[in-house]
C-alpha cells in the first residue's frame, strides 16, 4: 500500500525522494503514510515533512538529494572511511572548493588535451601528496569523471587506510604478476565513479617494480577504461620512484606545505620532475 502511495504519478518528486529514502532504510513503507498525511497538512515538501516528524536528520535529507543529483559525498556519521576524505565528508567547505579550483585546473591543461594520468608528488614524507590524490580522486569522481586512484607509494602507502580497503593484494602485486589486476582494484561503493588500487604487498624492490615494462602497460590499459588516472607517489627524499612514475605519467602536480617546504627543496623538487620529462601541470600549497 504504501509502496502504492509512493509511486503515485501525482506525487513524482515526493516519489522519488520517498523512494530514496526507503532503499536507504531510513523511513519504512510504514511511515510514508504518516509522511503523505504531514505532507498534506502542512503543505511541505515530503522530506521536510519526514524531518518535521523526526524520522529523518536533515543530514539524511541531504544525502537524498545529493543522490538525486547524482553528487555523492558521506554523511558525517559514516565512519567507514578516514576524516582526511574531506571532499567526501565535508564538500561544501572552503577547504574542498580549493580542491575544485585544481580540478579545473587539470582539466584545462592536461585532460582537455588528451592526457589522462597524473602523479602526485611532493618533497619529503608528509608534506601531503596522499591527502591531495585522495581528495583530487574523489571530486574528479563526484564529476562524473570515472576515476582511478593509484597508490605508486609502495613504500609507506597510505590509499588502503584512507578508503579502508579491504584486499590484500594491489599494485606491486600486479607488477610482480602475483595476481590479475581486476583482484586488486576496489570499487568505492559510496563513489560510483571511483576506483582504487591499493600499493599492495610492500615490497623489497619498489623502483624495480615500477620500471618493469607492465606498468606503462597498466596504465596505458587503464587509459582505456578510465576518464582520469591519479598516482600517489612517496616524496622525492624517499628515493626516484616519484620520477618514475611522474615520467610514466608524463604530468605531475607538485605538492609543498606551506610553512614547511622551503623554497630551495621546492626548486629542487620542480628540477627532478622537469629532468624525468614529465609536464608539470600545476602546483598545490597544502595548509592541512
Amino acid at each position: 500500500m504504501s509502496q502504492q502511495i509512493i509511486d503515485s504519478k501525482t506525487h513524482e518528486n515526493v516519489s522519488s525522494i520517498g523512494r530514496l529514502l526507503l532503499d536507504m532504510g531510513k523511513i519504512t513503507p510504514e511511515d510514508t503514510d504518516r509522511i503523505l498525511r504531514r505532507q498534506k497538512e502542512e503543505g511541505i515538501k515530503f522530506g521536510d515533512a519526514a524531518k518535521q516528524l523526526g524520522l529523518i536528520t536533515e543530514d539524511d535529507l541531504q544525502q537524498v538529494l545529493s543522490r538525486q543529483f547524482d553528487y555523492a559525498y558521506l554523511p558525517a556519521a559514516n565512519a567507514q572511511y578516514s576524516a582526511d576524505l574531506v571532499a567526501a565528508y565535508q564538500p561544501f567547505s572552503t577547504q574542498v572548493e580549493g580542491f575544485r579550483a585544481l580540478r579545473s585546473q587539470i582539466m584545462f591543461r592536461w585532460l582537455n588535451e588528451g592526457f589522462k594520468a597524473l602523479t602526485v608528488v611532493a618533497s619529503d614524507s608528509g608534506d601531503g601528496a596522499s591527502y591531495i590524490s585522495a581528495n583530487l580522486a574523489v571530486v574528479f569522481s563526484q564529476l562524473g569523471k570515472k576515476t582511478l586512484l593509484i597508490d605508486g607509494n609502495m613504500r609507506q602507502p597510505r590509499q588502503h587506510k584512507i578508503f579502508n580497503l579491504k584486499q590484500s593484494f594491489g599494485l606491486s602485486d600486479i607488477l610482480a604478476d602475483r595476481t590479475p589486476g581486476a583482484e586488486a582494484l576496489f570499487n568505492i561503493p559510496d563513489f560510483p565513479n571511483l576506483t582504487v588500487l591499493g600499493a599492495g604487498t610492500v615490497p623489497p624492490n619498489p623502483q624495480e617494480l615500477i620500471g618493469r615494462q607492465n606498468f606503462p602497460q597498466l596504465i596505458k590499459y587503464a587509459s582505456s577504461i578510465f576518464d582520469v588516472i591519479i598516482i600517489d607517489s612517496p616524496a622525492l627524499s624517499a628515493g626516484s620512484d616519484a620520477q618514475m612514475l611522474a615520467s610514466i605519467s608524463r604530468g605531475a602536480v607538485l605538492v609543498s606545505r606551506l610553512h614547511h617546504t622551503s623554497i630551495n627543496r621546492f626548486k629542487l623538487l620542480k628540477n627532478q620532475i622537469d629532468g624525468a620529462g614529465a609536464n608539470i601541470i600545476g602546483a598545490v600549497s597544502n595548509n592541512y
